[in-house]
């Protein structure tokens, strides 16, 4: 069998339009070639077994709908490559507007930055790697918080990303001039018509927040005043059709909304908050 033919025929697989790059990202990822020589050898012959039979375990899981980020154990998130398990959600295009906001109000400026929530650290390591700040990465989940500490020693970031185990906010007071949160927002009701993608393989906890979806929100809104330095931002991102609700707890919270950040599809779904 040819490169060519091993790709076309596990192509042909695939639900139309669904991941068309997936298998020839699998082949690469399992042969340990790189695009260049896949289109090299696309004419000659697999001769490599090893590679075949992970190839062919890879495919199986793809087509068990298990996200393809899972499968290779790393995912791309501002331009950086972060490694992913099960334990930690897929860090998303739209979580990118959080920090881009983030480095716009940052600067070139020192800062102090607590992370609720921090999963796999994307946006704790890119704020370290794009700016001067230090941040402290919260994560209550045990599974969560060894992927975390494996990012930040994979980008050396020891010293100026700290991982600790919390929920919402640090055990003891301490104030920051940014808070930056992508807190579960999803209701039951969302779970439960999610993609099998993402509801058989995604941790549940980092995306449900309750019955409304909104009480994760609502408790760190409510919270953060405490760990906000004056004139200290909050910046989180939201869920579609929580604007209105997220703008009552910012006012019953004495937050000033500075402002909010639609995604691709035009829904609002970052929203900037200072004390």
């Amino acid at each position: 069998m040819l490169y060519s033919e091993l790709f076309a025929a596990h192509l042909k697989q695939l639900k139309t339009g669904e991941l068309s790059n997936a298998v020839e990202i699998l082949i690469e990822k399992a042969f340990a070639i790189s695009r260049t020589q896949f289109w090299i050898k696309k004419n000659q012959s697999v001769r490599d077994g090893g590679g075949l039979r992970k190839f062919r375990r890879y495919f199986r899981r793809l087509l068990a709908d298990e996200p393809l980020a899972y499968i290779l154990k790393e995912k791309e998130f501002f331009g950086e490559k972060f490694m992913v398990s099960p334990a930690v959600l897929i860090p998303r295009p739209e979580t990118e507007l959080l920090v881009e906001k983030a480095l716009a109000i940052i600067g070139k400026k020192p800062a102090r930055i607590l992370d609720i929530g921090a999963g796999s650290g994307c946006i704790s390591i890119v704020l370290a790697l794009k700016s001067r700040v230090s941040v402290t990465a919260l994560e209550i989940s045990p599974p969560a918080l060894r992927v975390l500490k494996k990012n930040i020693a994979r980008f050396g970031l020891q010293k100026r990303v700290k991982a600790r185990k919390a929920d919402l906010f640090p055990k003891k007071p301490e104030l920051f001039q940014m808070i930056v949160a992508n807190p579960p927002y999803l209701s039951k009701k969302d779970w439960d018509i999610l993609p099998p993608g993402i509801r058989d393989f995604e941790p549940r906890g980092a995306l449900v927040a309750g019955p409304a979806g909104t009480e994760a929100l609502e408790k760190i809104i409510a919270g953060a005043p405490g760990y906000l330095q004056s004139g200290g931002y909050l910046l989180l991102e939201i869920g579609q059709g929580q604007l209105r609700a997220v703008r009552v707890f910012l006012k019953r919270a004495g937050l000033h909304e500075t402002n909010c950040i639609c995604d691709y599809g035009g829904i609002a779904r970052v929203i900037a908050a200072c004390l």
